[in-house]
């Protein structure tokens, strides 16, 4: 059986040999941008990287220099240190990096490069490029709305927690208005509340974790007694 399965794989890769074209359609129909690049110049693009840059001829990169599709040299140059560092190290390099459409527009890109190994080990490489601009999209997108969830639950948390005590002196302030004089209760009542919105105040500067709590509507609020280490 181990056999029949190595006979058959060394068939397949005959076949592939004796036939480019097979190889080339693979290459055209990939979902990402695969180059050959050698000393830094385009010698063969698939269709993905015409798409990817904003170029319609395969003419626009062959034999250019890799300079075109980075926003500035000092770039140019930072990535081909990472890209000789790694491929020197360990014969590939696998990065994100910033890189510019033929329009100008910068896209964060994901590039993996591989090298027989040489010496000169950017003489001849195999690059792959993927746009990963809408994945840092969704995930900043992602990021924002858990944020915002974050600050909205400690709205309502501030919300709950400060208006109960406003209440209760808006409640006996109304009473002084109406007699004109309070009992020393009272007053130690609208004292208490007072104390209570300082000490939620000073909880809220004190947060240092992350705990909510159930809140009537199916919601959540920060619980912020819970959240401070001020105990």
């Amino acid at each position: 059986m181990k056999g029949d399965k190595k006979r058959s794989s060394k068939e397949m890769d005959k076949n592939l040999k004796n036939h480019p074209e097979i190889i080339e359609k693979i290459l055209e129909s990939s979902p990402v941008g695969i180059c050959l690049v050698e000393n830094r110049i385009f010698k063969w693009v698939n269709n993905e990287m015409l798409k990817m840059f904003g170029y319609e001829k395969k003419e626009d990169f062959e034999n250019a220099d890799a300079h075109m599709i980075y926003n500035s040299f000092g770039e140019y140059e930072a990535a081909g240190k990472i890209i000789h560092d790694d491929l020197m190290e360990k014969g590939k390099s696998d990065f994100d990096f910033d890189l510019k459409r033929k329009d100008g527009t910068i896209f964060k890109a994901h590039i993996i490069i591989t090298s027989p190994g040489n010496e000169n080990s950017i003489k001849s490489t195999i690059v792959i490029i993927a746009d990963i601009s809408q994945r840092e999209v969704a995930q900043k997108a992602k990021l924002e709305k858990e944020k915002l969830q974050g600050v909205l639950e400690m709205a309502g948390a501030v919300c709950h927690e400060i208006n109960q005590p406003l209440q209760t002196i808006i409640g006996y302030s109304t009473l002084y208005r109406d007699n004109e004089t309070l009992s020393s209760r009272e007053m130690d009542h609208i004292k208490a509340q007072a104390k209570r919105i300082g000490d939620i105040t000073k909880r809220l500067s004190n947060i240092t974790q992350y705990k909510t709590i159930n809140y009537p509507g199916d919601t959540k609020i920060v619980d912020i007694w819970g959240s401070s280490n001020d105990n």
